[in-house]
């Protein structure tokens, strides 16, 4: 769809629209994100009281503060993949407006139900004048992108799983399966399509390496070189928590299936802390990014006003 073509049917669905229901759209998608402020407010009161606090001095928690920082601004990645996903259907949209719009509707979540901060995606986009189709369409690209990029990781844990197979194999393995994944992307659907898998991969590695670490801190005595094989294993049961119908971020799943594949490095106690841990990095993480959408919101309303 060209550009005039493109214009034409923003400022249709905006006349369409109009202000009354653009108001409501936009408070929707803020009152979805606000609801995940609550849910992720009650997570952590839950994990509070999960952490046994004599085991862990300053350092890690200085450690966990720094790895919360470390997974929010991850979350950039997702909004700089869906970015170019958007691009690449066709709308031109600004770094700022996604960031804030990924960073609002992301935290949704952790309402139950798994599905509503698609929801606020949406109505966000509906608000600005996006379409319906490409919103969609946006949509269905990242939940496969980050489905294929989910199995890509279960190479990695194939060491965990079978004795005696060397760590070299899974990564062998799992680097080629990247490489075949990102030509085909570039192939298919051209550079955004491209960078857009690229992105997604990226922020998969981050949150898996992040979870390595909070596993050391954990008590964890698996050692530098099995992180590739515990990070695989977090992504893995990323991907299956994401999957799950009604599960908000996974909760429960995630952990179940941690559980399982890591049971051969560590006893139960340390897995179980590990799991808290991470879940206490990425909640945190996910509200640092929430108030790092905002801030973008200010920057992406002062630059409509010069412009």
């Amino acid at each position: 769809m060209d550009d005039a073509a493109l214009q034409a049917e923003k400022k249709a669905l905006t006349m369409v629209l109009g202000p009354s229901a653009k108001a409501w759209l936009n408070r929707i998608g803020a009152f979805l994100g606000l609801a995940g402020v609550v849910f992720v407010g009650i997570r952590l009161h839950g994990y509070a009281g999960e952490i046994d606090l004599r085991r862990m001095g300053a350092g890690s928690y200085a450690a966990i503060a720094a790895l919360a920082g470390v997974y929010g601004a991850s979350n950039l990645l997702l909004a700089l993949g869906w970015r170019h996903l958007m691009h690449h259907l066709g709308i031109s949209v600004w770094r700022s407006w996604a960031t804030r719009t990924y960073a609002i509707s992301q935290l949704a979540k952790y309402v139950p139900g798994n599905i509503f901060q698609f929801a606020g995606r949406q109505a966000i986009g509906l608000a600005a004048g996006i379409g319906n189709g490409p919103l969609a369409k946006s949509t269905v690209y990242e939940l496969a992108f980050l489905i294929v990029g989910g199995l890509l990781f279960s190479p990695l844990v194939l060491p965990l799983a079978l004795a005696g197979l060397p760590n070299w194999f899974g990564w062998i393995s799992f680097v080629g399966a990247v490489a075949i994944v990102l030509w085909l992307a570039m192939r298919i659907g051209g550079a955004d399509f491209g960078m857009a898998a690229a992105f997604y991969l990226a922020f998969l590695a981050l949150s898996g390496l992040v979870f390595a670490i909070a596993s050391d801190l954990a008590g964890g005595s698996s050692g530098i070189a099995l992180y590739p094989a515990i990070a695989g294993a977090y992504v893995v049961a990323w991907l299956v928590g994401l999957v799950t119908p009604g599960a908000p971020a996974g909760i429960g799943i995630r952990e179940a299936v941690l559980m399982v594949v890591l049971g051969s490095l560590s006893a139960e106690p340390v897995i179980l802390l590990a799991v808290v841990i991470g879940r206490v990095i990425t909640v945190l993480g996910d509200l640092l990014f929430f108030a790092g959408g905002l801030t973008a919101a200010h920057f992406y309303r002062v630059g409509n006003e010069r412009g």
